[in-house]
């Protein structure tokens, strides 16, 4: 048995499980895939179980969001489980984590790739073309979103474009560089873009999440002039999408989907976010088992580095000890969404790739965008001169601003600086070039044989 044949397998038996109710059906355990597509009733089941398996544990509900910051040297490790190795960037291949990951992405793969191949031969009136070019432009969108996330962590990857359904028709296919990766995505985007439409939906891909993952794409292929067209398509949006005041209206609410957030996956009581459990103080309802480290404590509750952004971090003393937790995901019964795509990233972004192209102005350029950011966190405009040393802010303040969100390792990998800067944080800390992409799980190794190993793991 491969890596697919393992991965698809358990897909097959759970791909159309539902999620939250932004569809009209409720959803279905377990399907022949015969017969899982069939109707608009089967067509939003299974678009449904495509955004369910987004916030699995192994990717948006928890692993692949600690990839970004627990290798960030901003984190500790609580306990002697497998985190402890990010912590360290001492990245094994055969780390549970990676494994669990890949999996679980792969599996949010098949499933877009059911909706769709499957969706354009559905023939029901109650599914119009409007319906059914809105949902393959959505399964489109997430099979972007995923490819993107395998390529940002491992480098190319296999492209799978067709489903998968038995361990007979498993498809045999060799890894594509990170270049023709990214190229697929660039792909997917592009036909989600015609087929979405442009509106505001929170927890659902429009036309204008298409624009913030083209952003994000642009930024790490280096494409400056593209990420600041896409970054600012959605920036112009300001009566859709605006920064908050104070810092912590964006998360600390009862109601999700602020006017923040792009793009987010719900959570509930029932199917809880397991990197709130994971991070809350115990006295908190959690299990506190990685927390911010005291030197990431301190610059947070700096007034003049981390500002309103001390409001993601909290504490609880016991016996005499302050014991610091992250409470970006606050809420007690677990259900705080995972942010992928917030407003506050288009700027960051906009203000990088205007850096990148000479243009630092305080007024239509770099440090514009970067002191909205700066403005809406309580702090003063940013005195960075040079363009070296405007990027070098940019990337700071990156760091605080996604504290506990998917981006700072990455960051760091995609500009090349994990080394320098980790190294310099704590010496004991080792990152060799090879590092900036993590190892290929030896599980998939084994059971693969089209699949080869990233370089000297």
């Amino acid at each position: 048995m491969n890596t697919l044949k393992y991965l698809f397998f358990s897909a097959i038996l759970f791909a159309f499980t539902g999620c939250e109710k932004f569809l009209t059906t409720e959803p279905v355990n377990a399907v022949s895939d015969e017969t899982t597509i069939v109707d608009k009733v089967s067509t939003e089941t299974a678009l449904r179980a495509v955004y369910r398996q987004f916030g699995n544990i192994g990717y948006y509900g928890e692993n692949y969001v600690t990839f970004g910051y627990f290798p960030s040297g901003d984190i500790k490790n609580l306990t002697t489980g497998g985190s402890a190795n990010f912590v360290n960037v001492n990245f094994r291949s055969d780390d549970v984590l990676f494994n669990t990951t890949w999996v679980a992405i792969y599996s949010a793969i098949n499933r877009a790739n059911h909706v769709i191949t499957k969706v354009p031969a559905v023939n029901d009136p109650l599914l119009t073309t409007a319906l059914r070019n809105q949902y393959i432009g959505e399964a489109k969108f997430l099979r972007a979103l995923a490819y993107f996330d395998l390529a940002r962590a491992w480098g190319g990857v296999q492209l799978i474009l067709e489903p998968t359904s038995s361990l007979q028709n498993t498809p045999q296919v060799k890894r594509s560089t990170l270049e023709q990766t990214y190229a697929q995505v660039l792909k997917d985007l592009e036909d989600a873009e015609t087929l979405l439409p442009d509106a505001v939906n929170r927890i659902r891909a429009t036309k204008r999440t298409v624009w913030a993952l083209r952003a994000r794409l642009h930024l790490y292929k280096k494409e400056w002039g593209l990420a600041e067209t896409y970054a600012t398509k959605l920036i112009e949006k300001t009566a859709d999408y605006s920064l908050l005041k104070p810092y912590s209206t964006w998360f600390a609410n009862s109601v999700s989907a602020t006017r923040e957030s792009i793009f987010e996956l719900q959570f509930s009581a029932i199917n809880q976010n397991a990197t709130r459990i994971q991070m809350a103080h115990s006295t908190n309802g959690g299990q506190y088992r990685y927390a911010p480290n005291d030197r990431f404590v301190q610059l947070l509750n700096n007034p003049d580095i981390g500002g309103g952004r001390s409001a993601l971090i909290a504490s609880v003393t016991q016996s005499g000890i302050v014991n610091w937790y992250g409470n970006l995901y606050y809420r007690k019964d677990a259900s705080d969404p995972a942010y992928i795509f917030r407003i506050a990233e288009m700027y960051l972004i906009r203000a990088e790739a205007r850096a990148q192209q000479d243009n630092l102005s305080a007024t239509t350029g770099a440090l514009y965008d970067l002191d909205q950011v700066r403005d809406r966190a309580g702090l003063t405009p940013s005195t960075a001169v040079g363009k070296p040393n405007v990027l070098l802010a940019i990337e700071e303040e990156r760091r605080y601003e996604f504290a506990f969100e998917a981006h700072r390792w990455f960051d760091l990998a995609r500009t090349g600086r994990a080394k320098a800067v980790l190294e310099a944080l704590d010496p004991n800390t080792k990152v060799a070039d090879h590092e900036l992409v993590f190892p290929i799980p030896v599980t998939q190794l084994l059971l693969d044989k089209n699949l080869d190993p990233n370089p000297f793991y």
